[in-house]
């Protein structure tokens, strides 16, 4: 290889190792319902994460769009709420279910959504805050793959799922903002501000939001110019990034002073 490529390529690495920009790492919650606005999601600009419900019409098929698109793709696991919302998820794992029965159904669901490098919770503000409960779901998901991590959506700020996923073995993170409690565009934006300004004061930041018109609308808008300032990672890729030693947000749950919606 010639003198020149050698130092061109020198430069390019030491580029990359230099760019400290804060980092953004967004999910897109409850895939699988629209085609129209899963499509739509997918086809957002940057290194997104894409949360596929289990037994949805549209799932394995939005499930391998994206991962054609180069999108990463989870497992949204349906756990009881303490609302009645969860209800509308036959199959989502609840507090009458003893341990051999969590591990099946885990298994199953994991089964369900191909490519998946994850897991995160859909609702479960009453499962997750039970170490009883959370302790044998996170043991299914590394039996079933020990390579996958969770992501803890915080549906309640009472949650353990994250600790327990660490004391099993599992990679993890937990959610900073949602996008979306309110899908009205004014509340969007200014959650989606918060969002910024947190990756700012720690290095990065989790959003999480849904396939809502005016969330996308809101995210088509504003993603392009965000990429000046900031990066965006995929959930494992940051991750991976706060293994570093130094790295900011590394290690340990963190919990946003911001209210938590219960789902």
């Amino acid at each position: 290889m010639s003198r020149f490529w050698l130092i061109l390529f020198a430069f390019a690495a030491s580029g990359a190792a230099a760019d400290q920009r804060p980092v953004l790492s967004l999910v897109i919650d409850d895939l699988g319902y629209s085609l129209k606005n899963g499509m739509a999601a997918i086809e957002l600009e940057g290194d997104h994460t894409y949360a596929i419900l289990p037994g949805a019409v549209y799932s394995r098929r939005l499930a391998q769009h994206a991962h054609q698109k180069n999108k990463e793709v989870i497992l949204h696991l349906p756990m009881q709420s303490i609302s009645s919302r969860a209800a509308h998820e036959p199959n989502a794992l609840n507090e009458a279910m003893d341990e051999d029965q969590l591990l099946s159904n885990v298994h199953s669901l994991l089964a369900e959504i191909p490519f998946i490098r994850g897991v995160n919770n859909h609702m479960g503000s009453h499962l997750t805050e039970y170490d009883f409960f959370m302790r044998p779901v996170m043991d299914s998901i590394r039996s079933y793959n020990r390579s996958l991590y969770f992501l803890d959506s915080r549906t309640s700020p009472r949650s353990v799922a994250h600790a327990q996923a660490l004391v099993a073995g599992l990679e993890s993170a937990t959610r900073d903002i949602f996008l979306d409690n309110e899908t009205n565009p004014e509340s969007i934006r200014l959650q989606y501000n918060i969002w910024l300004t947190q990756a700012r004061e720690r290095g990065s930041a989790i959003a999480i939001g849904h396939p809502y018109p005016n969330t996308l609308e809101v995210l088509r808008e504003n993603l392009g110019t965000a990429n000046l300032d900031f990066r965006f990672l995929r959930i494992s890729s940051l991750i991976d990034e706060r293994k570093t030693p130094g790295a900011a947000n590394s290690g340990g749950a963190r919990f946003s002073s911001l209210p938590t919606v219960i789902r």
